[in-house]
C-alpha cells in the first residue's frame, strides 16, 4: 500500500532505507524554492505522515478511510494508496501553517498556527475539515500546543495543561465520565478532577487505551 513512501511495488523492507523524496521534491506551496526540512513524523495503520518546518504536511500509504485527505476521488478503489508522499495542499493554499499533527488508526488531526484544529479520515471527512475555530474567535479553544490521535478518538492539549477529547465513547478513552454521550463531535474539556486537579503535560494514545503525564498545579 505504499507504506514506505518510496514507490516501487510496495514490498516490505527488512532494513532502514532513507526516503529520498524530500531531497528532490519541489511541491511545497509555502516554500517551493528551498529543500524541505522534516521536523516530525508519525504513523497510523498502513499510512504515515511528515511535517515540515514550513508547516506543511505530507502523507503516504493506504487511503481506504480517506486518511490521506485526497478527497472523494482518492477512495473510490478499496486498495487506494499513495506510494510517494502526497502534500496536503488545501491548507497551505488557504494560508494555514500546521504546527502539530497526529496519525490515528485511520485518521489525521492537525493543529494550525492560528490555533484551529482540522481532522480527516475514518470514512467521514475525506479532506481536511475544521473541528474548531482559530483561537482568536471567542468560541475558539485557547493556547493549544499539541494534538493526539488514536482509534476513532482525538485529543488536543493546551499550554496550561487542559486536555480536550472527542470521538467515540465506546473506545473508553474520552475520560468524560459515565454520562458521556456515545459520540463527541467537537473537542470537549476533560474534567479537571479526572487528573486530581493536576496539569496534563503529555499523553500517549494507543488502540483502546491512553496514558497521561501530569504535574501538580
Amino acid at each position: 500500500f505504499g507504506r514506505l513512501g518510496r514507490g516501487g511495488d510496495g514490498s516490505d523492507e527488512l532494513d532502514f532505507e532513507e526516503m529520498e523524496y524530500f531531497h528532490t521534491a519541489n511541491d511545497s506551496v509555502l516554500n517551493p524554492n528551498d529543500a524541505t526540512t522534516v521536523i516530525k513524523v508519525d504513523a497510523g495503520r498502513n499510512f504515515s505522515g511528515a511535517l515540515s518546518s514550513d508547516g506543511e504536511l505530507w502523507l503516504w500509504g493506504r487511503n481506504d478511510y480517506g486518511q490521506l485527505g485526497a478527497g472523494p476521488e482518492g477512495v473510490r478503489d478499496r486498495d487506494a494508496a499513495a506510494r510517494y508522499p502526497r502534500l496536503i495542499r488545501s491548507l497551505p493554499l488557504e494560508g494555514h501553517r500546521i504546527v502539530d499533527f497526529a496519525c490515528g488508526e485511520h485518521h489525521v488531526v492537525a493543529l494550525t498556527s492560528a490555533g484551529a484544529v482540522y481532522e480527516w479520515g475514518n470514512r467521514k471527512w475525506l479532506e481536511p475539515h475544521p473541528i474548531t475555530l482559530p483561537s482568536r474567535y471567542e468560541d475558539g479553544l485557547k493556547n493549544l500546543v499539541r494534538v493526539f490521535a488514536g482509534d476513532r478518538v482525538s485529543f488536543a492539549l493546551s499550554s496550561d495543561g487542559r486536555l480536550y477529547s472527542w470521538g467515540l465513547a465506546a473506545t473508553g478513552c474520552l475520560a468524560q465520565g459515565p454520562d458521556c454521550p456515545e459520540k463527541l463531535a467537537v473537542p470537549t474539556l476533560v474534567p479537571a478532577e479526572t487528573f486530581g486537579g493536576h496539569r496534563v503535560v503529555d499523553i500517549a494514545v494507543g488502540r483502546g487505551r491512553c496514558l497521561a503525564i501530569t504535574i501538580e498545579q
